[in-house]
């Protein structure tokens, strides 16, 4: 009997923006006892990912503790570029640092996704495992959220023109190829933007 391994899916957490409509650095804001931008990475990594690369400013770098296993830094150095600009960052860093086989995956996510949890990203990689080629997204109640999970296959798009205005823009342009993973709780949609927010997470 052929044996088929299961690919790897490997994870990015973006958190290098400014978070001006929170008035502070919302990725150093406590969540289930650490800081939001790595409760977000253990979630993923306790979920099934692999691997997961966090893409920080400057100011949060210098201010994270010890990253738990499995999780490695990227500094982005301009807090002003998009999000597109941190996970092309976080990308990199994957594939320089292990190459992206035929088929992996990668699970993208926000650090102001606080309330996902293990549960949610196991749906998702599931999916992933039976669905190969297809982009897969969290959702709840119809809406779309994260993670957001792209084969291997579609790294160079991401790091080309068609993304610059957005990774959404990848999913638009192939709606066939989208699969919606739908998930009981309200986490993968609930991000954290406001100190009323941050308020009802608690």
């Amino acid at each position: 009997m052929v044996m088929v391994s299961q690919p790897s899916i490997l994870g990015i957490v973006t958190a290098a923006g400014r978070a001006r409509r929170m008035g502070a650095a919302k990725a150093l804001l406590a969540v289930r006892g650490r800081p939001m931008v790595v409760a977000v990475a253990a979630a993923l990594i306790e979920g099934g990912v692999s691997e997961v690369v966090i893409v920080v400013n400057p100011q949060i770098a210098a201010a994270l503790p010890s990253l738990p296993p499995g999780v490695r830094l990227v500094v982005n150095d301009d807090p002003d570029t998009p999000m597109i600009a941190s996970v092309r960052l976080g990308l990199t860093e994957h594939e320089r640092a292990r190459g992206l086989g035929e088929g992996d995956g990668i699970a993208i996510c926000p650090c102001d996704a606080a309330g996902l949890t293990a549960a949610d990203v196991q749906r998702c990689i599931a999916a992933f495992h039976q669905h190969r080629d297809r982009i897969i997204i969290a959702s709840h109640a119809g809406r779309r959220g994260h993670p957001l999970i792209l084969p291997a296959a579609l790294a160079a798009v991401v790091h080309s023109r068609e993304c610059d205005g957005g990774l959404n823009l990848l999913a638009r342009h192939r709606p066939q190829h989208v699969i919606l993973v739908d998930c009981p709780g309200t986490g993968p949609i609930a991000n954290v933007n406001t100190p009323a927010d941050y308020e009802r997470l608690q």
